[in-house]
């Protein structure tokens, strides 16, 4: 059995030696709210080890409610659909000798499409002929030749009338450079002692996608990080693998929101990045070399915290054309000053933004001084020492008005900082659970406006007059009440306006269980209504003069899966800008992770 040992030498730990009703302000330096930190150095070494033990959970699992049969019947269906896909085996009892229907792969595919660099783009050039079951298995035997990596399911639709059961799916086809999209309309026969049958598929909105080069993207990973000896030990490791070795007394947070940040922190005009991790394991600082790897330089930055810190960035808060660090432990908003060359001093935490979740910069007054907008998700509570979910639950699932209050931290220079938040207006809406905020002008008056993401609600957009906020986003049609995790400014379309993408929460399951009548029936109709838009997905909105045209929701634009940062960028140097979406979340305790 292979073993494991982490050898840590000289970790550091805050202790903040002041609560957030006796802050020990200087005196001498007006306008400032930071309070002193103190480290605590352990001179022993700490230990932690792994006997390569696999830790497998096994909770209790409760049966669905009976009246929501949609989620058993819905996974029924897929692992049919997954059977009759089976090109080597293919079971004709799963297809009614009646059926009729389109083919899976159009005959015919329309002209083919270039979009940039060696990528093409193909739809459907069928007049979705219908057939019968003979042409459609061999639609099926042909498909399995073109995409050999697989076929993905998501069922979003069910409904059942007596024995005719209708589904509706979005569907992935996969192979190593070439994949395809489409939505299935299904129908089904349910007889007893037969089973399930399909009786009719309707293929739409297909298209297809491939690229001439032999790959777009290459994981580089270990071969960047891979020398540095806590690279496989501190990062190759689950989450639930550390629950199992380290105590509650750590803070290991279990939920994995812990981000980084990409800067240059040594002046060298390479890009080096920041981990932040949960509490018990320390945070780390890798610093790019001439040749693309990156060295852990955490010790000697002083920057190997084991505080849980949920995110940071890397901004010159002193305008001295160095990039200093700000961190967002659970305790205190954390400012780092950088010395030129790499190595930071902890100048001062500010106490008032409990448990954030992230971060972003800009200067909203104009004064010359980057300031800093703090999303707090959950506030929690400082005496139970309970966070999130763990003090609270977002009341009412739709709207929740019990979250966290954001803070904006104005920078007055030479790292004195204060609470703006009520002066600004920013106090408006403040009760809500965020998750992310970005800058952009987007009325192009010369000064940043601020869009929040918030889960459980409503988003808010706060114009900036002048230094003061109003919130505009339901004015706007763009308050997306949803579950918003992440939210990105770009131009899509090149028009010089600025256009938003919301990340939000996809859920096939979702729509398929809120469709059916006994879902919520002790709520209103329109609280049904906002609740089921939770699962529908990410959000784009096109900007035009100072307003916003709302993209439907409709695949694959708003179909990010359980999105949670997303992002603008032209990934391919051809003058237009791409989305990039990270996703996934836990669907269930396996022996192999699922994420």
């Amino acid at each position: 059995m292979r073993g494991y040992i982490l050898i840590i030498l000289l970790p550091l730990f805050f202790n903040f030696s002041c609560s957030p009703l006796e802050k020990n302000v200087s005196n001498d330096k007006k306008n400032n709210e930071l309070v002193s930190l103190e480290f605590i150095r352990k001179d022993k070494q700490e230990r932690i080890s792994r006997d390569g033990q696999k830790i497998i959970p096994s909770p209790e699992i409760q049966k669905e409610n009976k009246e929501l049969s949609t989620l058993e019947l819905g996974s029924e269906i897929e692992h049919k659909i997954k059977e009759i896909l089976d090109a080597k085996q293919i079971d004709l009892n799963l297809i009614d000798d009646s059926f009729q229907g389109n083919l899976i792969y159009p005959k015919a595919l329309k002209k083919s499409e270039l979009l940039s660099q060696g990528l093409k783009l193909w739809t459907d050039g069928d007049q979705l002929e219908v057939v019968t079951k003979i042409d459609f298995l061999s639609s099926i035997r042909a498909i399995s030749k073109v995409f050999d990596k697989g076929i993905n399911i998501k069922t979003v639709d069910v409904l059942q009338n007596g024995q005719t059961i209708k589904s509706r799916h979005l569907v992935d086809f996969l192979s190593y450079n070439r994949e395809a999209h489409a939505v299935w309309k299904c129908e089904w026969i349910k007889s007893i002692g037969e089973g399930l049958k399909l009786f009719s598929l309707i293929r739409e909105d297909f298209n297809e996608i491939a690229t001439e080069r032999d790959k777009l993207f290459e994981d580089q990973t270990e071969k960047i990080l891979g020398n540095n000896p806590n690279f496989d030990i501190q990062f190759n490791q689950s989450i639930s693998s550390w629950a199992g070795q380290i105590t509650r007394v750590g803070d290991l947070a279990m939920t994995g929101h812990n981000g980084l940040s990409i800067g240059d922190a040594n002046g060298d005009g390479r890009d080096d990045f920041y981990v932040c991790e949960a509490g018990s394991l320390p945070n780390r600082l890798y610093l790019q070399q001439e040749d693309g790897t990156a060295i852990d330089v955490s010790a000697e930055s002083g920057l190997d915290w084991y505080e849980d810190s949920r995110s940071s960035l890397f901004v010159d808060l002193d305008n001295d054309g160095d990039q200093d660090l700000v961190v967002a432990t659970i305790a205190m908003i954390v400012f780092c000053e950088n010395n030129g060359e790499g190595v930071f001093r902890a100048r001062g935490g500010f106490p008032n933004a409990q448990y954030p979740f992230s971060m972003s910069a800009s200067d909203y007054d104009l004064d010359g001084m980057l300031d800093i907008y703090v999303c707090v998700y959950g506030e929690g509570d400082i005496e139970s020492n309970s966070r999130g979910f763990g003090d609270r639950i977002p009341v009412p699932f739709h709207s929740a008005s019990n979250g966290g209050n954001n803070v904006l931290i104005k920078n007055h220079g030479e790292f004195r900082f204060s609470d703006a938040t009520q002066e600004t207006g920013l106090n408006y809406q403040n009760n809500r659970w965020s998750f992310a905020a970005s800058w952009e002008d987007f009325d192009k008056d010369g000064d940043p406006d601020l869009y929040v993401a918030n889960d459980f609600g409503s988003n808010s957009m706060y114009r900036n007059d002048g230094g003061v906020f109003v919130d505009i986003a339901k004015d706007l049609g763009i308050d997306d009440p949803g579950a918003g995790m992440s939210v990105s400014w770009g131009d899509l379309n090149n028009d010089a306006n600025f256009d938003l993408y919301v990340g939000n929460m996809f859920s096939s399951a979702g729509l398929r269980i809120s469709a059916v009548d006994s879902f919520a029936s002790h709520q209103d109709k329109s609280v049904v209504t906002a609740m089921r838009y939770f699962a529908e997905g990410n959000s784009l909105f096109i900007g035009e003069s100072k307003k916003f045209e709302i993209w439907p929701k409709d695949f694959p634009v708003s179909m990010g899966r359980w999105s949670w940062s997303s992002g603008f960028a032209d990934l391919n140097n051809d003058g237009w800008e791409d989305l990039v979406v990270s996703n996934g979340y836990i669907t269930g305790w396996r022996e192999k992770p699922d994420l």
